[in-house]
């Protein structure tokens, strides 16, 4: 394995979880690697956004609120709370809940969004980061043996 490629499908991992073993087929890793190489990628990952995202999510917070305060003081109306894609997200939050968040979201919405939104709702939860974990772990599996039966 040369560095260059192990590099190539740890960050492929990162950034479009779903396709990474396709990259690592394609520069000619086995099975096991390529299980080794994804999950480890998306581990990586998922640990970086989750435990990076509260200062973002936080300054977010913060700049939403002086937004609305100086639209309040200049005698606007704020912008609306209540969007179609915060209705979106609350109803996919209450429906799908943190575990299907972290087992269904990896491999369709990649890593980066899917440990941002679970550190957002869910990071008082203790289990979250090891289900986000576990689940970045299985789905390796199961896209790796995928995409070598599909190639």
């Amino acid at each position: 394995m040369n560095a260059l490629h192990v590099i190539g499908v740890m960050t492929a991992a990162v950034l479009k979880f779903f396709f990474s073993p396709i990259a690592s087929y394609g520069w000619g890793n086995g099975f096991w690697e390529t299980v080794l190489l994804v999950g480890s990628g998306g581990c990586i990952g998922a640990l970086a956004f989750y435990l990076g995202s509260a200062p973002v999510l936080e300054w977010f917070r913060v700049r939403r609120l002086r937004k609305r305060a100086r639209a309040l003081d200049r005698g606007q109306r704020p912008k609306r709370i209540f969007t179609w894609s915060n209705r979106l997200i609350v109803r996919m939050k209450r429906g799908y809940g943190m575990q299907g968040l972290v087992f269904l979201f990896p491999p369709v919405l990649s890593i980066p969004i899917t440990a941002v939104l679970a550190a957002k709702y869910f990071r008082s939860d203790k289990r979250t980061l090891p289900y986000l974990l576990c689940s970045v772990v299985a789905w390796s599996v199961v896209l790796s043996a995928a995409w070598k039966f599909i190639r």
